[in-house]
């Protein structure tokens, strides 16, 4: 819980000194994003429920185009042996986590100095854990979003007061929020085929030179 708090303090902290920041931050250039969120998932007979869903990218933007390989967790918060009840550990019996990997082109386009809303999607494979061991599959997901942006003191992102201070490098932050689907095709010998809709909305924050 402690974890989370300082997570939501920095993110906080973070919205303060993006809408304070001065100067148009967007330019070609390398980022990192993460986001945090919830999902929900049909086609899967209930396994999947409304799980946590945990998304990490890295990206290039080039002009109004970015390049972003990601994973995703969609993982239960209802887990046998985990460390602090969500770390580790297997889904309960009768739920299942999915994890995918893909590869998604985000469109974005400048609504002021430091708004932009995105859309992104691309192809992906995944598979599963728990009650659905043993299944892979392709799949394709798409999203929507708005995010955040301006330039920041980089030493902000570990300590968020720091944010704040007229010191150290500046660099490219930006706080998003995203919601889209992901339609994955599971797979595994002598076993039903599985078509699956996963939803989710999350919130996150991106970092980097520019993006």
């Amino acid at each position: 819980m402690r974890s989370r708090s300082s997570s939501i303090e920095r993110s906080l902290a973070a919205i303060v000194a993006l809408a304070l920041a001065g100067g148009v931050a967007r330019a070609d250039g390398a980022y990192v994003t993460e986001s945090f969120g919830v999902a929900s998932g049909s086609g899967l007979g209930g396994m999947l429920g409304t799980p946590l869903h945990l998304r990490l990218a890295i990206g290039m933007r080039l002009g109004n185009l970015a390049i972003e390989p990601w994973i995703v967790s969609d993982l239960q918060t209802d887990r046998d042996g985990a460390i602090l009840g969500l770390a580790g550990g297997e889904p309960r019996p009768g739920a299942a986590d999915v994890n995918s990997m893909g590869l998604d082109a985000r469109y974005i386009v400048a609504l002021h100095d430091h708004v932009a809303v995105f859309g992104r999607g691309g192809p992906m494979v995944s598979d599963g854990t728990g009650a659905l061991a043993g299944y892979h599959g392709r799949g394709i997901g798409v999203a929507a979003g708005a995010q955040l942006t301006g330039k920041v003191r980089a030493l902000g992102f570990l300590w968020a007061p720091l944010f704040f201070v007229k010191r150290g490098p500046m660099m490219t932050g930006a706080l998003l929020i995203d919601a889209g689907y992901d339609f994955v095709f599971l797979r595994m010998p002598g076993a039903p085929a599985i078509d699956a809709r996963i939803g989710h909305v999350s919130v996150g924050f991106a970092v980097g030179s520019a993006f």
